[in-house]
């Protein structure tokens, strides 16, 4: 325990260190509080899909937690914390989508993810790589290819061409892309910024496909400052919180300044998100649905503390069977180090998620959805 709380302030202050510094003033400990309303009696959080807890739901919020200096061992309820949460439910993971968003939130809170839970989580992602380079299993999308990425860069894992051609040759002549990775699929912000993300943590920061993205994004931004889910959209292009968010995270990725990119209406995307801050820190998703919302409110942390994914990198060292053979083998976790804007290197620094997700991969009406499934516990 002594050394996870040695490695989370290690990690946190080399973090800290060198990403930007919080872009608006927007109460983070209050949103950090709202979270804890929100936290599940097992110590983790839920989807807003259904009633129990998720591992990718649960590392977003540890990755928002961290974002925001917080400790995610401290956040427990009925004494299970959520980092006890994503250890007791590691090794049951069997998507990389998931499999790659427990990797960041590891490391984010200062964790081995090669022996976080008994699991070797590196390993078992690595496992899932195509002969084509996509990532993943048969159930796994787009955007699971793009987080897998990111948890490799993380990680300080080898990241093959093949994987970041799959990310170019996906990208449309918008200079979006799609959560299914096809032209089928329009386009659309969140998955574009994950693969913003991806392309930098892979080394290519002044890649012609990232600029490509920010031309995308300078051509659908609202009036507002702030981003739809997709635009054109046959269910309303209204600026929304998350999509929003990880739109930031983009750019701070790409080096760019957000405060440089104000809507026509002189409002910059920061104050924009920043105003969908409630009174007891939550965010809501959309103006016309004020109510609190999880999913906005874990997105919009990272945002506006000025992190993008992921939020900061380890040498996880070999994998458990090689490390038992290896001469001298490792004795202790690595040190993090912090991401960096525009690496030259792969895989040594990350971007500037949750989803992711990230973040998170949500398309046509999904993201609808959540605006509804995600709102104030009451």
């Amino acid at each position: 325990m002594r050394h996870r709380i040695l490695a989370l302030a290690l990690a946190l202050l080399l973090v800290a260190g060198s990403a930007l510094p919080a872009l608006a003033a927007a109460d983070l400990a209050a949103a950090l509080d709202y979270l804890r309303t929100q936290q599940n009696a097992d110590g983790g959080f839920g989807s807003g899909f259904g009633p129990g807890s998720t591992v990718g739901s649960t590392a977003d919020a540890v990755m928002a937690i961290v974002a925001a200096g917080g400790d995610p061992a401290a956040f427990a309820q009925d004494g299970n914390s959520t980092l006890d949460y994503l250890a007791a439910n590691a090794a049951a993971v069997d998507n990389a989508g998931d499999l790659a968003k427990l990797i960041m939130a590891a490391v984010a809170a200062g964790e081995n993810p090669r022996t976080f839970g008994d699991t070797d989580s590196v390993a078992r992602l690595e496992a899932m790589a195509g002969a084509g380079g996509r990532i993943g299993t048969a159930n796994d999308t787009f955007v699971s290819h793009l987080l897998a990425v990111l948890a490799l860069a993380s990680v300080r894992r080898p990241i093959s061409d093949a994987a970041v051609d799959q990310i170019v040759q996906a990208q449309q002549e918008n200079g979006g892309w799609s959560w299914d990775g096809t032209d089928a699929t329009p386009a659309d912000t969140n998955s574009t910024a994950f693969a913003v993300q991806a392309l930098v943590a892979a080394g290519q920061a002044g890649s012609e496909a990232v600029a490509n993205a920010l031309d995308y994004y300078r051509g659908i931004q609202n009036e507002d400052g702030g981003w739809p889910y997709q635009s054109p959209s046959d269910f309303g292009t209204d600026t929304d919180a998350n999509s929003t968010a990880v739109t930031i995270q983009a750019l701070i990725a790409a080096g760019e300044d957000p405060a440089g990119w104000e809507g026509s209406s002189g409002v910059g995307p920061v104050e924009t998100l920043e105003a969908f801050q409630n009174e007891g820190g939550a965010f809501a998703w959309q103006a016309a649905m004020p109510d609190d919302n999880l999913l906005a409110t874990v997105q919009a942390i990272p945002a506006l503390a000025g992190k993008a994914f992921p939020l900061a990198t380890t040498d996880a060292g070999q994998p458990a069977a090689a490390a038992a053979t290896a001469t001298p083998a490792p004795t202790s976790a690595p040190e993090a180090t912090a991401s960096e804007p525009a690496p030259s290197t792969i895989p040594e620094t990350g971007g500037a998620g949750l989803d992711p997700a990230l973040l998170v991969s949500l398309a046509g009406l999904g993201l609808a959805a959540a605006g509804y499934a995600l709102r104030r516990r009451k």
